[in-house]
């Protein structure tokens, strides 16, 4: 640690004795520098000149618009072959107000069916017998006359 905190020492010792040489203008010094190119600071709010910047491929790397540009185009070919296929008309076909009130209704009734085919049954049975006694009434009217 104590080793570390030497060469700190020397660096900073450096730095202010080549601050001293560039103010006094000795180029000599300056020229000297252990540190290559003329020391300068770095803030984290400073924007560096675009010549420091690495240079980047801008062709080669995969920016949002390329992306969104891509996407654009599938979304457009997939909505034009939708488009070219045909188009199922009982799909938009309008329905009636009451379409859901019936479509709950029916799974009741179907209960009920079974029901109401007894009752029916036994409805017309009862009514052809009442018109058998009714044909047998008058017929034995008609025969006793």
């Amino acid at each position: 640690m104590e080793a570390a905190a030497a060469v700190r020492k020397a660096r900073i010792e450096a730095l202010r004795a080549l601050k001293r040489a560039e103010e006094a203008g000795d180029e000599a010094a300056v020229s000297a520098n252990v540190f290559g190119q003329r020391v300068k600071q770095h803030f984290r709010s400073s924007v560096p000149p675009a010549a420091l910047l690495p240079q980047r491929d801008e062709a080669a790397s995969s920016t949002v618009e390329n992306d969104v540009r891509d996407m654009q185009e599938s979304v457009i070919a997939e909505d034009t072959r939708k488009q070219a296929e045909e188009l199922d008309l009982a799909n938009i076909a309008p329905r009636r107000p009451n379409w859901d009130l019936r479509r709950d209704l029916d799974a009741r009734l179907a209960l009920l069916e079974p029901r109401t085919k007894e009752a029916m049954h036994t409805l017309i049975v009862r009514r052809l017998g009442a018109s058998r006694d009714r044909h047998g009434d008058v017929a034995n009217v008609l025969a006793n006359e």
